[in-house]
């Protein structure tokens, strides 16, 4: 409620008594920004670069919409009773801001503001689990209001929930701090910051004194040391508990037994398993045996303490959940898919977890059924159950991507290349640098968009689960992609002259692109059980050829296509072959983590980091350099392309991500 209007920033409506008027969607969420901080100046850089970061627009697109507020809010410039200007500095809210109470969740009432939207059904079929005793299966249901805690527009993630739902922590990435580990009380909003300027935090958990917290630590001067620590917030100091042997990819506590589960890798370069750490007898047990090429991440105990739920990758966009008793029994609860953000159990024996469609419980049939969706412009990232209160903790965030741009010959500063509210990824220029293809959202679902002469279009009838490893070949007229759809992998090919394109499927066999050869082919990686094999792919002759022998993941021709440089699936590795030789082994530095996120490069490759800064690895030499310092430059998830002198790839942009908080109730439904 700004003043005496109601401003609604999902459905972009401003009503007041029995008016209601229309807002436009970046006029919304202008207003939500000046309303998160009342009272206080914001200036037009900041607005300018939140809301039209790394474009190219003038003074009159912030204007206008300021404009288009104080007409619609009826408010002066002159005398303003909603937003005053600031000469020489910005704008600052002077009306009054509170925040309604959100409304309960009812058979006729939508979630706080239409922000959550109560569905029922399913979208994928999964593994069974087996049912109780007497076969009445749980039905769960929204019951509480839905509870903000953070209006915080710094990028915050990683958030654990206390058992009882009083305190919460979380990482909060700070341009001038860096990582910060920050313990919140739900009920008063209070919160403590802690920060180590030689420590990086990752999967903090409160402890059961909940004036601690436990993390994974990495020491940023040895860049090799982990650790999972203890953190103080009473006593301001963190000390680590147990050394790992490699980075891990998640963390957790269980109060009863005082054991700590974790991933990490028996060697440099080999597959994460989860690993039980007692810390009484001070000894580890490997429970997880992922396949050759699989890797584990995120396990989480359940309420018992008896089972371990974790994320199984056999590629970068095959995930599915997984569960392995202390004495190493696995079982598989989901179905290979997508997008699988986060997962949590419900109780011994059920999970609650959300993809890119929403949140969705797991029942003992085996059955799947949707909790709620987000609205089409957010996403669940997160989620966590507080056992104690039957309470869900979720992160709701806001993300586009667009194309990004770095020139090597000047300055190192990167250019967009697209602008867009939706998300633009897998950028490839073609090699006469006059096209550029991409894949796009911005008409409700991915499909393949071309770029030429200035003219933007999207390709008809290429509407796919996913796309991606887009390549052109030597003479600009035809692409190659990887699409996937209903589970069923296949090999795109785009003709630019006929404007027609050809799908040669390939079953649920995930795929990789690697690029054209000097003879017109397309090279691929494919997963044929448990590993990867290399294939060349004749697409006129519609025939393929395998190259069982080498084993690789991800691959890249070097520029003038006469070596390969690939990964592969069981150590991550870095290899090169000439094509008749045996491939030789490049020793790639421990922290250099490889999967999409680097290309081939002029004596060696670059590669996206964790942080999003662009490095360059010299394979003869073993040296590091950094190309581009910016962080968050470029999204590590995303396949990166050079080009020319330069390089493309994809940026991504969090206008907001918060936490949210829910009552559940869990109530027999009849048989």
């Amino acid at each position: 409620m700004v003043n005496d209007w109601v401003i609604d920033c999902k459905r972009f409506t401003a009503t007041r008594a029995q008016l209601q008027a229309r807002l436009e969607p970046k006029a919304a969420l202008i207003l939500q920004y000046l309303a998160s901080r009342p009272g206080e100046v914001i200036s037009r850089e900041e607005l300018f670069q939140v809301f039209w970061p790394n474009q190219v627009v003038t003074e009159d697109a912030l204007n206008r919409v300021i404009f288009t507020l104080r007409k619609t809010l009826n408010d002066s410039s002159t005398e303003p009773q909603y937003i005053a200007t600031i000469r020489k500095s910005g704008y600052r809210l002077v009306a009054e801001v509170k925040v309604p109470p959100s409304p309960k969740i009812s058979s006729k009432v939508l979630a706080f503001s239409s922000l959550l939207v109560f569905l029922a059904g399913a979208l994928f079929i999964f593994s069974s689990i087996k049912p109780t005793a007497n076969g009445l299966p749980l039905k769960l249901k929204l019951t509480g209001e839905l509870h903000r805690l953070t209006y915080s527009t710094k990028t915050k993630h990683m958030p654990h929930l206390s058992e009882d739902a009083k305190h919460l922590t979380y990482l909060e990435l700070d341009k001038k701090t860096g990582n910060t580990l920050v313990l919140m009380s739900v009920s008063d909003d209070k919160k403590v910051y802690y920060h180590d300027a030689h420590l990086e935090f990752s999967f903090p958990i409160i402890s059961p004194a909940s004036s601690g917290v436990f993390s994974i630590t990495k020491n940023l001067r040895s860049p090799i040391s982990y650790a999972i620590s203890l953190t103080d917030f009473e006593n301001s100091r963190t000390r680590p508990i147990f050394t790992l042997k490699s980075e891990s990819t998640g963390l957790s506590y269980h109060p009863q037994s005082k054991s700590l589960v974790f991933t990490q890798r028996a060697a440099p370069f080999v597959a994460h398993k989860v690993t039980l750490y007692d810390p009484l007898l001070s000894t580890t047990k490997t429970l997880s045996s992922p396949p050759t090429g699989q890797s584990d991440t995120q396990p989480i105990f359940s309420p018992s303490g008896k089972k371990i739920a974790f994320l199984r990758s056999k590629s970068s966009n095959e995930l599915a959940v997984y569960s392995v008793t202390l004495d190493g029994k696995e079982q598989q609860l989901t179905q290979f898919q997508n997008q699988i953000t986060a997962f949590d159990w419900l109780d011994n024996n059920r999970i609650v977890f959300s993809n890119e469609h929403g949140v969705f419980l797991l029942t003992y049939e085996g059955k799947i059924s949707r909790l709620f969706t987000p609205s089409p412009d957010q996403q669940v990232t997160s989620i966590q159950l507080a056992y104690k209160t039957n309470q869900l903790l979720l992160t709701l965030q806001h993300a586009s991507s667009i194309g990004k741009a770095v020139d090597f010959t000047t300055k190192r500063q990167t250019h967009a290349l697209t602008l867009s509210n939706g998300l633009d990824s897998e950028f490839a220029i073609s090699p006469n640098a006059a096209k550029m293809a991409f894949a796009s959202t911005r008409e409700g679902y991915k499909t393949l968009w071309f770029r030429h002469n200035n003219h933007l279009r999207s390709i008809n009838n290429t509407r796919f689960d996913d796309i991606y490893d887009l390549a052109w070949s030597d003479n600009s007229e035809q692409l190659a992609a990887v699409v996937k759809h209903n589970a069923q992998y296949g090999l795109l090919l785009f003709n630019f002259v006929t404007d027609q394109f050809d799908v040669h499927w390939q079953d649920k066999i995930p795929l990789h692109v690697i690029g054209w050869d000097k003879h017109n082919q397309i090279w691929h990686a494919k997963l044929t059980g448990q590993d990867w094999t290399l294939a060349q792919y004749n697409p006129i002759q519609r025939t393929t050829t395998e190259y069982p022998a080498i084993n690789a993941y991800q691959a890249r021709f070097t520029l003038n296509k006469e070596n390969l440089i690939y990964i592969d699936a069981t150590h991550q590795a870095l290899w090169t072959w000439d094509f008749n030789s045996a491939p030789k082994k490049a020793v790639l530095p421990q922290n250099v983590n490889l999967n999409r996120n680097w290309d081939a490069a002029p004596h060696g490759i670059y590669y996206v980091s964790a942080k999003g800064t662009l490095n360059h690895f010299n394979v003869q030499s073993g040296v590091i350099q950094r190309s581009l310092t910016i962080k968050n430059a470029f999204s590590s998830k995303h396949r990166p392309q050079a080009r020319l002198y330069g390089l493309v790839g994809t940026h991504k942009v969090i206008t907001y991500n918060d936490f949210w908080l829910s009552s559940l109730q869990a109530t027999k439904s009849p048989q």
